[in-house]
């Protein structure tokens, strides 16, 4: 049942997506580890909603979700603020198994960015402080990727 209504939120989500978000990040400065995160963009108003699942975490990847404000825009240019949360999936090994905890680590997150001219696709450059456990901060290049699929 769990792994039904997992997919169903999977399906939905992506039917209702108006993007796909796909990003390269550096964590804590030029000194930091890369990161890489894939996930879903829709666009909304006035607030903009995204989910992504973010790998090269402190613990090996992170689920998140946050919630978009653009500010509006300023010549080709659209700032924007967001704040979400964030679980931490950590997968170990136990006797013949691999075993995967979900939400053993919580973060708050702070975002704040740039969105240029969309193109079919949107670029944008985000700065994203995590505050949790082991705080860091994220510097990211990515952009969503338009999606209509229905």
């Amino acid at each position: 049942m769990k792994k039904a209504l997992a997919a169903l939120v999977i399906v939905c989500g992506t039917a209702l997506a108006s993007g796909f978000d796909l990003g390269f990040s550096i964590r804590n400065g030029s000194n930091g580890t890369f990161m890489g995160q894939l996930g879903i963009y829709l666009d909304g108003w006035p607030v903009d909603f995204r989910t992504n699942l973010i790998l090269g975490s402190p613990e090996g990847a992170i689920l998140s979700a946050e919630v978009l404000y653009p500010i509006g825009t300023l010549l080709f240019v659209t700032p924007y603020v967001g704040a979400g949360v964030a679980t931490g999936l950590t997968a170990y090994t136990a006797a013949n198994e691999l075993r995967i905890r979900f939400g053993e680590r919580f973060y708050g997150m702070f975002s704040a960015g740039l969105q240029f001219p969309d193109r079919g696709y949107r670029p944008y450059v985000e700065v994203t402080q995590f505050v949790g456990s082991e705080s860091f901060t994220r510097f990211t290049v990515g952009f969503l990727v338009n999606v209509r699929l229905f």
